[in-house]
């Protein structure tokens, strides 16, 4: 019974010490996370545990040469325990993880270097030199290591060799010597090949990664050229077969129409289903870096969700007055995160009016760094999350069975706006109560303190979303003046076809280029851009024409019409300066409508 008391006792004081370590090293990771490469956050955990345990090893030793009176050595080891711990506390506050390495080797070998000639407290130090390969293989590295213990073995040769002409306090024989030097080398060989192999796998592991993320590249290219090819003679097919007159047709010929249209539908929710496993591409940094007006940047875009969806959105924007003006960020990515946010809560809640709140406040902020608190108040969503992050909610409308597909539109897919808040180092933070749903997440954005020139990135974007939302003249869409940016000759037709009955004219462009020339040459009421062309994209030709506009103090609606639907592809169209989107196939009637909001809008 007592023995068990005391085994008791002695796994509490081992889990509080090593409770104690944990803590520690958490409370330090979790500091160094999201700043620093994860080889150097390896490298420094690894130096703070060593300086710890070399810490506890000194002391306790040293204590020990004070019980028995060996006063020297215990001046010696408690210094050293001293020395640990103020590494310990040095690499805490530096980072500088090179010199402390270095410092902590030499640190052990001039340790056992001297309790090999003292002999330690009871006679036996020569047991502690066949630790230091794995001390400097594990701190150094493999080659740098195996150098140091090479250079430590020498030493160690030297002194047993030479102990009697160096008159030592211990005496070591040469089968002795030999037996301690020959367990040296045992160690070093054991504790290289270790080493060697954790490498090995390491790389191994690293080259795997590389080859998984490269090949998910190539799937989601494959995706999205799939998805183009398929989707543009898709729509041509729809947009042909609505503009025949069914009843025209006998009876025969209507079911053959009809039986063309149920497999064009189908192939449609077939090409939808294989790009919702794509993904939008994020860079892992911020793109652009410019001076941030952010207060404009949100604004402007909740503006546009204003104008497409008046009768159903409410918003109320709190933006602090504590938040300085000098942030430095990318406003695209800002844009972005609250296109997706705000477009997956309209498509959850189906209710006729949507109240939703926007709060940014001032979190923590130092002389350099800002860090700002986002909150989104809506209606109350039904979420779920699973082991990685992703919420999952569902929609309002309690009459979708559990097979029907609208389910897959429903899903929420906060994928865009988790990539942009991790950008930033920050988290994602859902939460629901009885009433309503807060989104929640922090951005940490740098201050810009240099002196910038007058005319700033930010400035351009800011006034180019003012003319994007400033109010024009109501056009008929009959009357309307159209441009069309198209490289696609069948699709040229097909769309002119379509719409020569509903607008007054319509001019061609074969691609963004193009574009811009007829642009500067003739007035506009409405660009309808395709995005994938030669020359120059549907993106770059938007964003040109938004710098012209800002001279020319005017602006055109612009829609994008685009045979890729991957998610994120809306998004980015959107931050580009467009008005709206439309993915291939599309009804005609839905794009007209698109286009009659936009030229029809009261002023």
């Amino acid at each position: 019974m007592i023995k068990f008391i005391i085994a008791f006792r002695y796994y509490r004081i081992y889990n509080l010490i090593m409770g104690w370590l944990k803590r520690i090293l958490d409370s330090t990771t979790q500091k160094l996370e999201g700043r620093t490469d994860t080889d150097i956050i390896y490298k420094i955990i690894l130096l703070y545990f060593y300086s710890l345990v070399s810490f506890v090893f000194f002391l306790v030793l040293g204590i020990a040469s004070v019980i028995y009176k060996s006063y020297i050595i215990s001046a010696v080891l408690l210094l050293s325990s001293v020395l640990s711990i103020s590494c310990y506390f040095y690499l805490k506050r530096t980072r500088k993880e090179v010199i402390c390495s270095y410092f902590l080797v030499y640190l052990t070998a001039v340790n056992f270097l001297f309790l090999l000639i003292s002999g330690g407290v009871f006679g036996v130090g020569y047991i502690w030199i066949c630790l230091f390969p794995v001390s400097s293989i594990i701190i150094l590295g493999s080659r740098k290591g195996m150098y140091y213990s090479i250079g430590f073995f020498i030493t160690c040769l030297a002194i047993l060799l030479l102990n009697k002409a160096l008159s030592l306090t211990l005496n070591y024989d040469l089968a002795f010597s030999l037996i301690v030097l020959g367990a040296y080398i045992s160690i070093l060989i054991v504790v290289y090949i270790f080493d060697f192999q954790r490498n090995y796998k390491y790389q191994k592991l690293v080259r795997s990664m590389f080859e998984t993320k490269d090949e998910s590249s190539r799937k989601d290219y494959f995706l999205s050229k799939l998805s183009h090819q398929i989707r543009t003679p898709l729509n041509n097919i729809t947009v042909i077969s609505n503009m025949l007159d069914r009843n025209k047709l006998d009876p025969e010929q209507r079911d053959i129409f009809d039986t063309i249209i149920a497999s064009t539908n189908n192939l449609v929710n077939i090409v939808n289903n294989i790009v919702k496993v794509s993904s939008i591409k994020l860079e892992d940094e911020v793109v652009s870096k410019v001076n941030l007006d952010l207060y404009s940047t949100i604004n402007n875009t909740l503006k546009l969700f204003k104008d497409q969806y008046r009768n159903r959105l409410n918003f109320n924007f709190i933006y602090s007055r504590d938040i300085e003006n000098n942030l430095w960020g990318d406003p695209v990515r800002i844009k972005q995160l609250f296109i997706n946010l705000i477009e997956n809560i309209i498509k959850l809640y189906n209710q006729k009016k949507i109240n939703i709140t926007i709060n940014v406040s001032t979190r923590k902020e130092t002389a350099k760094r800002t860090e700002l608190l986002f909150e989104i108040l809506c209606p109350l969503l039904i979420l779920q999350k699973d082991d990685y992050g992703h919420y999952y909610a569902e929609s309002d409308n309690r009459n979708v069975s559990i097979d029907d597909e609208r389910i897959i539109e429903n899903n929420l897919d906060l994928t865009i706006t988790r990539r942009i808040i991790s950008i930033h180092n920050g988290e994602l933070e859902v939460s629901s109560d009885k009433n309503q749903t807060t989104i929640s997440f922090v951005l940490k954005f740098n201050k810009d303190t240099k002196k910038e020139p007058l005319y700033k990135e930010e400035e351009l974007i800011s006034k180019t979303d003012e003319l994007l939302l400033k109010p024009h003249k109501k056009i008929d869409i009959e009357n309307s003046n159209i441009l069309l940016v198209e490289d696609n000759a069948v699709n040229q037709k097909i769309i002119l076809l379509s719409l020569k009955n509903n607008v007054g004219n319509i001019d061609v462009a074969n691609n963004g280029k193009e574009a811009l020339d007829k642009f500067g040459k003739s007035k506009y009421d409405l660009i309808l851009m395709d995005i994938q062309m030669p020359v120059m994209n549907g993106i770059i030709a938007t964003k040109k024409i938004r710098e012209v506009e800002i001279s020319a103090n005017t602006r055109i609606p612009i829609i994008a019409i685009t045979a890729n639907a991957l998610a994120g592809d809306k998004e980015v169209c959107l931050a580009a300066g467009m008005n709206d989107y439309i993915s291939k196939p599309f009804q005609i009637d839905v794009l007209i409508q698109k286009m009659k909001n936009l030229l029809e809008q009261d002023a």
